[in-house]
C-alpha cells in the first residue's frame, strides 16, 4: 500500500522521525548469569565504565559499574568478534530498538502520522513496526508488509543492526569472589555493534520524500547522533545538520526537537551543541546522566562529579537545563529523570498549562509501557515521592500547583515539572525516554495544529 498524499488529515500530525532503528537483543539480568563470567583477572575495586568494549571483559566492567552506580549508558562495540562473543554468552528477546524506531511506534499507537528513516528494514524490524508507521519508497510511502522493500536493496540485514541491552532492577545483585555489586535502581546498560546507524545513514528515497514534501510535516524528532564514534563525527554531523537545515529553510514553522544520548567523547556533544544553533532547533532532551555529561564537558569536571552534582537536588538540574538554553538560545530543554520531567522553555510559543499537559502525558504513556509493556495499557496510579517532594519544592519558590505538577513562570521562562508514575514491577525499562519525548511531542504538535484552526 503506498500513499503519495500525507497533507488530507492535519489533525493526525505528520512527524518525521530520524534516524536510528535497529534490533534490541534484551537480557534481563541475573546474578547468576553474570557471576560466572566475571574474569579473575578483573579488579573489582576499579571497575569502571570503559571508553568502549574490545572484549567481554570490558562488558563486564562497564555493566557492573552501571549497576554499582544506577545509572544508564551506551557504548560502542569495537569488532563483529567482540559482538560475538557477548551474543554466545547471554539469552536474548528481540524488540524493536533504536531512538527513532520507537517513537515512530509510540506516535503511531497515539494517532499521530510518523515517516520513518530505514535505511536497512529486513523481515525482523519490518514486523516489529506498528501498521501506521510509514517508510518512504519510490516517491510514496510504505507500510509494515510493504516497507520492507524500502531495505531490500540496503548493504545491511537488519541481524547486523544489533543492540545488546541488558536490563536490571533495583536490589538484582552479582556477588564475586570478594564483593557484591546491588544495582542502586532500575536501569540499562547498552553495548552497540551498529554500522548503520553509527554513520546516521538515511535511504535516498527518505532523503529526496522528506525533502519534496517538507512543507506538509507538522514537526521533526530527531535522535542517534550519540551513537557516532570520534572518527568522522564531525563529517557526519556536517551532513546530517545540513540536511535538517533545508527541510527548516523550506519549512520555517517545522517544529524540531533533538533527543541526545550517551555520548562516546566530550567533544562530540560540544560539536553538536554548537550545530544545533546552525538549524537552528527548537528544542532539546536528555535525561539526568546525559545533562550531567553536557555540564562536565562544558565545566571541564570528570563526569562523576558534574554526575554526582546534578542528582543532588532538582534545583541543579533546572539550573543546568537554564544555563543550556541561554548557551544555545534554543527555545525548549527538558530533562526526564527517574522522579520527574522538567522543562525549560521561552514564553510566547506555547501555554504554561500546555505544556504541563503535555509532559504529564509523556509521563502516563512511559509508565504504561513500563508497567504493562504496552503503551495501550493503563499507567499505574501510584506517583513516584522523589518527585512529589521536588514539585513541593519548586512551589516553595512560587511556582504554582497545576495537575499532578507544578509551574513557575519569571519575566520570560517557564519551568514546568510533573512527578513520575511508579511501575512496581516494569516490564521494560529501555525507551521509556523516547516513548515519554514522542507523547509530549505529539500534545504539542496538536495543541499548535488547534491553535491554526481556531485562528490563535
Amino acid at each position: 500500500m503506498i500513499d503519495h498524499d500525507m497533507a488530507d488529515d492535519a489533525k493526525a500530525a505528520n512527524i518525521i522521525c530520524a534516524y536510528p532503528i535497529n534490533l534490541d537483543a534484551v537480557c534481563n539480568i541475573r546474578g547468576e548469569d553474570i557471576s560466572p563470567l566475571i574474569p579473575s583477572s578483573l579488579n573489582i575495586e576499579k571497575i569502571a565504565l570503559t571508553k568502549a568494549i574490545a572484549s567481554r571483559e570490558d562488558l563486564i566492567s562497564s555493566l557492573l559499574f552501571c549497576m554499582r552506580e544506577g545509572s544508564g549508558a551506551e557504548l560502542l562495540i569495537e569488532s563483529r568478534t567482540a559482538a560475538r562473543e557477548i551474543e554466545e554468552a547471554f539469552s536474548w528477546q528481540y524488540r524493536l530498538g533504536g531512538n527513532a524506531g520507537i517513537m515512530a511506534n509510540a506516535l503511531a499507537s497515539l494517532g499521530g502520522r510518523p515517516v520513518l528513516n530505514a535505511p536497512a528494514l529486513g523481515n525482523k524490524l519490518s514486523k516489529m513496526l506498528q501498521a501506521q508507521v510509514a517508510v518512504p519508497l519510490s516517491g510514496g510511502l510504505a507500510y509494515p508488509g510493504d516497507a520492507k522493500k524500502a531495505g531490500s536493496s540496503a548493504a545491511f540485514a537488519d541481524d547486523d543492526l544489533v543492540h545488546f541491552v541488558f536490563q536490571f532492577k533495583e536490589g538484582d545483585a552479582v556477588f564475586t569472589q570478594h564483593i557484591k555489586i546491588t544495582a542502586k535502581s532500575n536501569d540499562r546498560f547498552i553495548a552497540t555493534c551498529d554500522p548503520v546507524n553509527t554513520k546516521l545513514l538515511s535511504s535516498k528515497h527518505f532523503d529526496a520524500y522528506c525533502l519534496e514534501n517538507i512543507r506538509d510535516f507538522d514537526g521533526v524528532l530527531l535522535s542517534g547522533f550519540h551513537l557516532v564514534p570520534l572518527l568522522g563525527y564531525r563529517q557526519v554531523f556536517s551532513e546530517k545538520i545540513s540536511q535538517i537545515k533545508s527541510w527548516k529553510d523550506r519549512n520555517p514553522d517545522l517544529f524540531i526537537h533533538m533527543e541526545l544520548g550517551s555520548f562516546q567523547n566530550p567533544r562530540i556533544i560540544q560539536f553538536l551543541l554548537e550545530m544545533l544553533m546552525q538549524i537552528p532547533a527548537d528544542s532539546i532532551g536528555m535525561n539526568e546522566d546525559e545533562l550531567a555529561a553536557i555540564v562536565a564537558s562544558s565545566q571541564q569536571l570528570s563526569p562523576d562529579q558534574a554526575l554526582s552534582g546534578c542528582r543532588q537536588s532538582w534545583r541543579e538540574i533546572m539550573q543546568a537545563a537554564e544555563s543550556l538554553q541561554d548557551r544555545l538560545g534554543i527555545f525548549r530543554v527538558a530533562v526526564h529523570t527517574r522522579d520527574y520531567i522538567m522543562s525549560v522553555m521561552r514564553k510566547g510559543r506555547m501555554s504554561a498549562k500546555s505544556e504541563l499537559l503535555a509532559l504529564e502525558s509523556g509521563v502516563n504513556a512511559a509508565a504504561a509501557l513500563a508497567a504493562t509493556g504496552s503503551l495501550k495499557g493503563t499507567p499505574p496510579q501510584e506517583i513516584n515521592e522523589n518527585g512529589l517532594r521536588s514539585v513541593r519544592e519548586l512551589c516553595q519558590t512560587g511556582a504554582i500547583p497545576e495537575g499532578r505538577g507544578a509551574i513557575l513562570q519569571s519575566e520570560d521562562r517557564i519551568v514546568s515539572m510533573t512527578p513520575s508514575l511508579v511501575a512496581r514491577e516494569p516490564r521494560i525499562t529501555v525507551g521509556l525516554g523516547d516513548t515519554a519525548t514522542a507523547a509530549i511531542f505529539l500534545h504539542a504538535i496538536r495543541d499548535k495544529l488547534a491553535a491554526i484552526k481556531n485562528g490563535a
